[in-house]
């Protein structure tokens, strides 16, 4: 199954949305400016991060989900910027490694890689960065925020941030954003990204393991020589 450039950045968005930190503190009727700041104090201190990761797409037309997909993603960050590892292995095994602004998108069952640059759009930090490493004010100039409700998840206390775009170019992809920010990680366990159309995917993160060493050889992937690589 052949992937647009705009599936690989709604992809981007689901890696890297999910990153925060660590620190812990009350979950009493705080506010959205406080959830905020512990967010960007604890994504300060962020250098890697891995998740057993789970996605599923409702398809709002049909009022059904697909069959979904598992797998884990990894992060690192160093001196030359963001590396993302997302190797998905149920119901098919892919990977995509984004690594210095190249993206890799590798599916061993059809002995099919894609690759792509994400030239400008490397830069657009406030749609792609979401969540992770961007102050309040960033934050808040990119999107409209609002605080809906705590809400348990997984046996979890969450508050569940609403971000509706104010670019029309980030709106394009995604009409609105919800991530349930657990109260003492500081980070988003459940993500929910909402199409103009109403379809949405929705992602849960799972055995969150914050600052573990990890080797940048993880996002050099070797492709097979018997596949077929496509894209610049």
């Amino acid at each position: 199954m052949r992937h647009s450039l705009s599936q690989f950045l709604s992809l981007l968005t689901v890696a890297l949305t999910s990153f925060a930190s660590t620190e812990s503190a009350s979950a009493q009727s705080l506010t959205l400016d406080r959830i905020l700041g512990e967010m960007d104090r604890a994504g300060s201190r962020l250098q890697s991060m891995s998740a057993a990761i789970t996605q599923k797409k409702w398809t709002d037309i049909l009022e059904e989900f697909d069959q979904g997909e598992k797998g884990r993603l990894s992060f690192l960050k160093t001196k030359d910027g963001v590396s993302i590892r997302k190797h998905m292995v149920e119901p098919f095994e892919n990977v995509l490694v984004i690594d210095r602004g190249n993206v890799l998108f590798y599916q061993p069952r059809i002995k099919q890689a894609q690759r792509y640059k994400l030239g400008s759009n490397r830069d657009k930090a406030e749609f792609l960065l979401l969540g992770f490493g961007s102050d309040k004010k960033a934050l808040q100039d990119a999107y409209k925020i609002v605080l809906l409700k705590k809400e348990d998840v997984r046996g979890r206390e969450t508050y569940a941030l609403e971000l509706t775009p104010k670019s029309n170019q980030v709106s394009a992809f995604f009409s609105r954003i919800t991530i349930w920010v657990d109260s003492k990680l500081w980070l988003p366990i459940r993500q929910q990204l909402t199409e103009p159309n109403q379809d949405y995917l929705l992602i849960d993160f799972e055995d969150i393991r914050i600052n573990d060493p990890i080797s940048p050889s993880l996002f050099q992937l070797k492709i097979p020589k018997d596949v077929k690589i496509v894209g610049s």
